[in-house]
């Protein structure tokens, strides 16, 4: 159970980051830099959101796998209906769960209304809810346990710098077989060229804040490790 536990909750923590770190992706990178190429972006942007619909779906997937043995882990019974009603609604991590997947389905339902809209305010729309869906997975990490704002702060930055990164990593295997990549090989190399250093750009300032985040956290964790002597 503790094995499959940890399993689930990585596979949640993964997918919402997939899902608002694509939001981002394609408000932050691939749309500019479509529109200075003159590509067809909402194309690519409109696969950009069928993705989002699925990672929308996985989260409720990995979250019926994540919620039941964390029931029967905290009760020591074993799984029932009531155990299962119990663990979503009188918990926590039900809470949680139920907010994380309404809002993951929101940032899908935002994308979609940003593509119909074609401006980019919507999509940055889309990028706060998921920002704020990101938000679930620090209120279950330990800097929830901790009390105060700056540790949770930090958590959530981590979390959303690690996000936009993992979204640059699911963005450009999806622009691949993109649609508005079926276009000369000299155009295509360009658009592409273009949208790696624009993503260099954004990486740069994630990767920075990982370490500033992640540095934090291990100051903060110092003094709760054994003495090495």
């Amino acid at each position: 159970q503790e094995s499959l536990a940890g399993i689930a909750h990585g596979a949640t923590q993964g997918v919402a980051a997939f899902l608002a770190g694509l939001v981002v992706f394609t408000a932050l990178v691939w749309l500019p830099v479509s529109r200075a190429e003159n590509a067809e972006g909402e194309k690519a942007a409109g696969l950009f959101c069928r993705w989002m619909w699925v990672l929308a779906g996985l989260l409720v997937v990995t979250g019926l796998v994540e919620l039941p043995v964390y029931a029967m882990r905290a009760s020591g019974e074993s799984l029932s209906s009531g155990l299962l009603a119990e663990a979503l609604y009188d918990t926590r991590v039900g809470q949680l769960w139920v907010l994380r997947v309404s809002l993951g389905f929101f940032v899908a339902a935002a994308a979609t209304y940003a593509i119909r809209r074609r401006s980019p305010v919507y999509w940055w729309g889309a990028a706060c809810i998921a920002a704020v869906m990101l938000m679930t997975l620090t209120r279950q990490s330990h800097a929830a346990t901790e009390g105060g704002f700056l540790p949770l702060a930090a958590d959530w930055l981590h979390v959303v710098a690690a996000s936009v990164w993992m979204g640059g990593l699911l963005g450009f295997p999806i622009l691949l077989t993109a649609p508005p990549l079926e276009m000369p090989a000299d155009a295509r190399a360009k658009l592409l060229g273009r949208t790696v250093r624009r993503f260099s750009k954004v990486a740069t300032g994630t990767v920075t804040a990982l370490l500033i985040t992640g540095s934090y956290a291990i100051l903060l964790h110092v003094p709760n490790l054994p003495a090495l002597t």
